[in-house]
């Protein structure tokens, strides 16, 4: 899939004084500024698709395009991260939108959702078969 850039939406976010909260996220390091003080990605190749640029753009100049098989023509999404929700938007090849909402991850949520009680050191019943976690390492 890969990222897109607009060079009319991005205005740098203070670069060359400061970094850009886009390359700063990018788990792989393949966003970069241009002279022109544009972000650009290096290689969409190397993309991993996790949008944390896209979370954390303050110009929302960053989108996904998605596949045509999966999306048909011209279809992207965007992302706006805040401290208790991610607001997603879906555009279609119309210009029609379509936003939702996603919890935020954060301390707080993920004690919500997992309780130290439900983790072992056991893995019970794959199958009928019970394992600690060293003995996984042999089967790996």
């Amino acid at each position: 899939m890969g990222i897109f850039i607009d060079p009319d939406l991005c205005n740098g976010c203070g670069f060359p004084q400061h970094e850009t909260p886009c390359n700063m996220a990018c788990p792989g390091d393949l966003i970069y500024m241009e002279s022109t003080g544009k972000a650009q990605i290096c290689c969409n190749a190397d993309c991993w698709d996790c949008a944390a640029c896209i979370k954390l753009c303050p110009q929302q100049a960053i989108e996904i395009k998605l596949p045509f098989e999966i999306a048909g023509k011209e279809n992207s999404i965007k992302a706006r991260a805040y401290k208790d929700k991610t607001i997603w938007t879906v555009k279609d090849e119309k210009g029609n939108e379509q936003t939702f909402e996603t919890t935020a991850r954060n301390e707080t949520s993920l004690q919500s959702m997992i309780s130290p009680e439900e983790f072992t050191d056991t893995i019970d019943s794959y199958k009928g078969i019970s394992k600690t976690f060293t003995d996984l390492g042999a089967d790996i």
